[in-house]
């Protein structure tokens, strides 16, 4: 808005922000990736991955399983495992399923699921993280006698959730049940929460139960209010099943406990209501669950579609109602009976996904402070963790903030500034494929292309590159100080 009115300002923003570009090339090539280990089907293998590192693993599928279930069981640490039957190397922004549950992990994926093997040979790609080092199992196997009922109990008394689950089962101690995830051999205070972690001043989500005294106040000065729910989730934009309860106020706004039937728009995708039955009377399914019915409609791939820990009626997606996917195994999703548009809106009431869309600030001064910025900020991190600014959450949260923050010129510097230093750090760890900073990554493309690469590589290294980026984004700031004078 304000480079319009003033060319030279435009002028100056447009050069600073290509020899920003131009300097972070250098960080590209030094990021080194390895190589996708080949895994057999039906065939459980042990691993290690460190702190802020991957595992690489790629598994042909053969042409006559109709069904695939991954295992992933740690035996220390939390790893999250990433799911791609098109990108090699999966991470957060590529992969088409998540496996980030504390605990042991079971993952079922149907051939006539729409992502299922594009082509032939089908091979499965898979990434493990550890935001810890972690120890664990992994594994891919043919689930074809499981398409239509998947067993409960892996032995007779031990149920699947049973293993890893920090309590040691004599049912469980079996080789068809992993030794019960290494429950039997040591005691921890929750899964994945290692010895040691507790009371370290580093919040550990899996530590953050009552059995582990709230991770020793690592993550809070307060209790608490249910496992797993971590006071930054309540009132940041995602309605988190472990916050949906009544002691954690049912996560804020978040899961849209307070809404009513009001909706306007004729396909219902502004419908916030808490409807949770489809039109033939079928129990819909959360949203963040992956059972009976597995999918991609979650808050990470639709951010703005009102979905996440619940299971009410939504319309993320452009159909042309609002609908569900069902408990039923014999029916995937269904329409569901909401009223017509405006039917419930109140005189003057303005439905709820208006209300949160025209009502969010940049930042609002609550306590702590909270909107997009700080949202930003807290799910892309200090760029010094891949799994932090390669993330979807990550992505999403800097679109959100560029859609509230671009405009707002009393905090538009610090926003900035933190732009520039997330979009450095995802070239850093070359994931580049979040739209949020397509113009600064299609400015580094561009030199790239003239042939400087190698010079910037040199650059790069030498001893006044923090120097300059320093003075850069100390100059980005003057520039926004000048900006907002000339526009008062």
């Amino acid at each position: 808005r304000l480079t319009q009115k003033h060319p030279l300002l435009g002028t100056a923003v447009a050069m600073l922000r290509k020899a920003l570009a131009l300097v972070g090339l250098g960080l590209v090539a030094s990021q080194e990736f390895g190589d996708e280990k080949t895994l057999e089907m039906n065939k459980l293998i042990s691993s290690f991955v460190n702190e802020d590192s991957f595992q690489y693993y790629a598994v042909t599928i053969p042409s006559t399983s109709s069904a695939i279930k991954i295992k992933l069981i740690p035996s220390y640490g939390d790893p999250d495992a990433y799911l791609s039957f098109t990108s090699p190397e999966p991470d957060d922004l590529t992969a088409t399923w998540v496996m980030d549950d504390v605990g042991a992990e079971e993952q079922l994926i149907k051939r006539d699921a729409v992502e299922f093997c594009q082509k032939e040979p089908c091979v499965l790609h898979m990434s493990v993280y550890g935001y810890d080092e972690a120890e664990y199992m992994i594994g891919v196997y043919d689930a074809s006698p499981t398409t239509l009922h998947i067993e409960s109990e892996c032995a007779p008394g031990c149920k699947q959730d049973m293993i890893a689950d920090g309590v040691c089962q004599p049912a469980c101690k079996n080789s068809a049940c992993y030794d019960d995830g290494g429950d039997c051999e040591e005691q921890n205070c929750a899964p994945g929460c290692d010895e040691g972690w507790v009371g370290d001043e580093y919040c550990d989500e899996a530590c953050f139960v009552e059995a582990c005294n709230w991770d020793g106040g690592d993550c809070s000065e307060n209790s608490g209010c249910n496992t797993g729910c971590l006071p930054e989730y309540i009132n940041d934009g995602e309605c988190d099943s472990e916050c949906n309860v009544a002691a954690c106020g049912f996560d804020g706004d978040d899961c849209f406990a307070r809404s009513t039937e009001c909706y306007g728009e004729a396909d219902g995708k502004d419908y916030r209501g808490t409807k949770n039955t489809t039109k033939s009377g079928k129990e819909c399914q959360a949203w963040d669950a992956q059972f009976p019915q597995q999918h991609t409609r979650t808050h990470l791939n639709y951010p703005s579609g009102g979905l996440g820990g619940h299971n009410y009626c939504r319309n993320p997606d452009g159909e042309t109602a609002p609908w569900c996917y069902t408990v039923d195994m014999e029916l995937r999703w269904e329409y569901c009976n909401v009223a017509q548009p405006w039917q419930h809106c109140k005189q003057n009431e303005i439905p709820r996904a208006v209300q949160v869309a025209g009502g969010k600030m940049c930042l609002m001064p609550t306590q702590p402070p909270s909107g997009p910025l700080p949202t930003f900020e807290a799910k892309c991190g200090n760029g010094e963790n891949h799994g932090d600014i390669c993330s979807r959450e990550c992505c999403n949260a800097a679109k959100a903030a560029a859609a509230f923050c671009a405009n707002d010129e009393q905090h538009f510097g610090r926003y900035q500034e933190y732009k520039m230093k997330v979009a450095f750090s995802q070239l850093k760890f070359n994931c580049t494929s979040c739209d949020a900073f397509s113009d600064f990554f299609s400015n580094a493309e561009t030199i790239l292309q003239m042939g400087g690469g190698s010079k910037m590589i040199r650059f790069a290294d030498s001893v006044g590159f923090k120097v300059l980026v320093a003075a850069f984004l100390i100059m980005l700031i003057m520039l926004c100080v000048i900006a907002a004078s000339i526009a008062r």
